[in-house]
């Protein structure tokens, strides 16, 4: 169970950690001024797909994105060329962003969603969710929900919250995400495609909206201009807000592909582009105890830690777990249920497959954002996103964060930076803006040297 969110608020980009008993359990990263998903484009159709039952889109990025014909119309089952044809201009939906060589999965029937619904502008369906159990609270909300779409005209999903929420609040819910999609109509009307109709909500709004109710966990950010608007606490530490809740060191942990197990044994993980790979390794034994003891405590371990892994890393698509071989169904099934019951809370979406004789388990997963590692932007562009490799906006954001943090503690004293000439050039050099506003806005002044000498990764920072 989340227990603190963290907001860290760069000069350059914004950071929003979730975590459960001092642990990262998921880290949102958006930079200043980039586009947020769920957003609203006005694009145009430049090439139907027949064969694929797909339609290309152009939505001013540098891929056009793709409209499948089960997103592309309103009613199932209608084909691609009786949905879409060439030159249209259409209202759509970013629904997973541009990864690798594909370009962003779009839709045609948009979502609006809140705290406690979810606005189906072009539906007419009401879905309530499972977890709301209490059997009056449930015609309750199914009353509420086709009092609203006869209103709206249109349809809705009742999320969890909703049995939390009382029917005033979720009426006004209702109504602002219908007066949203009203104005996005309205522009679209006018609007040149492609153009953009709607950022969509920035991260941080987004947890905030997921998690603010009664029970809510700790939220602090290290802002007081972010702390003010959202109305949540102020860091007041003394130490920067990440480096405190040791975040820091749990995020470069998070790239690296061995991950130690208390046994002593170990996961691994391996991308490929066909699939995730993680293979469970016990350790160096020494030949005493019981082995069969060891897989079974190896393994639980193994599962435990794998459930993390995969919601931390944003793992997704196709994923082949290798445990250590047990005998006896009995502790298969076991840590099956074991396993099962900890990805239950992964809001991914795992499947569960069986284990093979080999001790070999297959799963998928839903990703919900792109992989951490892309989001710090550090995949290699040179192994097909199989490895990782720092980029110059990697480090040159990690100079940043280490800039405010020897400000924090040098007290107003002026720094002396020195970094590779790509890092020092990302930062605009000695006279760019950033620095302006690192000395206006945080009151350090900072001297910045582009050192030839110095490897990307290497900078140094000295308090003068």
């Amino acid at each position: 169970m989340i227990d603190e969110i963290l907001i860290n608020v760069g000069l350059r980009r914004h950071r929003v950690a979730l975590v459960a008993a001092g642990r990262l359990v998921e880290l949102y990263v958006t930079q200043r001024g980039t586009r947020h998903p769920e957003r609203f484009i006005l694009g145009r159709v430049t090439n139907v797909q027949g064969d694929l039952d797909a339609a290309f889109i152009d939505i001013g990025e540098a891929r056009q994105g793709l409209l499948s014909a089960r997103d592309a119309a309103v009613q199932r089952g209608t084909p691609i060329d009786k949905a879409v044809v060439e030159g249209q201009s259409i209202i759509v939906q970013v629904r997973r962003e541009a990864e690798d060589e594909k370009g962003a999965k779009l839709s045609a029937r948009p979502r609006l969603a809140g705290r406690g619904l979810v606005l189906l502008p072009l539906g007419r369906e009401i879905e309530l969710s499972r977890h709301i159990d209490d059997p009056d609270r449930r015609r309750q909300l199914q009353s509420l929900a086709l009092s609203l779409r006869d209103r709206f005209t249109c349809g809705l999903i009742l999320r969890s919250a909703a049995g939390d929420m009382d029917d005033a609040a979720l009426a006004r819910e209702a109504e602002e995400l219908y007066g949203r999609w009203q104005a996005i109509s309205l522009d679209a009307k006018t609007a040149r495609s492609p153009a953009l109709l709607h950022p969509g909500d920035d991260p941080v709004a987004v947890v905030l909206r997921e998690h603010a109710r009664a029970d809510s966990p700790r939220i602090s950010v290290d802002d007081a201009e972010v702390a003010a608007e959202r109305s949540v606490a102020m860091h007041a530490g003394p130490q920067p807000l990440f480096l405190e809740h040791d975040l820091e060191g749990q995020i470069e942990a998070a790239m690296a592909p061995r991950v130690p197990l208390p046994s002593g044994g170990r996961i691994i993980i391996e991308h490929t582009q066909a699939l995730t790979a993680i293979d469970v390794d016990s350790g160096q034994h020494d030949g005493r105890g019981d082995p069969a003891r060891l897989a079974r405590e190896t393994n639980e371990q193994a599962a435990r830690e794998i459930a993390h892994q995969l919601r931390l890393r944003e793992i997704g698509g196709r994923v082949v777990v290798d445990f250590i071989p047990m005998q006896g169904k009995g502790a298969v099934a076991g840590l099956l249920d074991r396993f099962q019951g900890w990805l239950d809370d992964d809001p991914g979406q795992v499947r569960l497959g069986r284990m093979s004789e080999m001790g070999l388990i297959e799963l998928t997963r839903r990703r919900r954002q792109p992989a951490l590692a892309q989001r710090l932007g550090m995949v290699c562009p040179l192994c097909d996103g199989a490895g990782l490799t720092s980029t110059v906006r990697w480090v040159a954001d990690n100079l940043l964060d280490r800039i405010l943090r020897e400000a924090h503690a040098a007290k107003g004293r002026a720094l002396a930076v020195r970094a590779a000439a790509a890092v020092a050039a990302d930062l605009g050099g000695p006279d760019g803006d950033l620095l302006a506003r690192l000395a206006r806005e945080r009151g350090c002044r900072v001297q910045l040297t582009a050192d030839a000498a110095l490897a990307l990764e290497e900078f140094q920072v000295t308090v003068l």
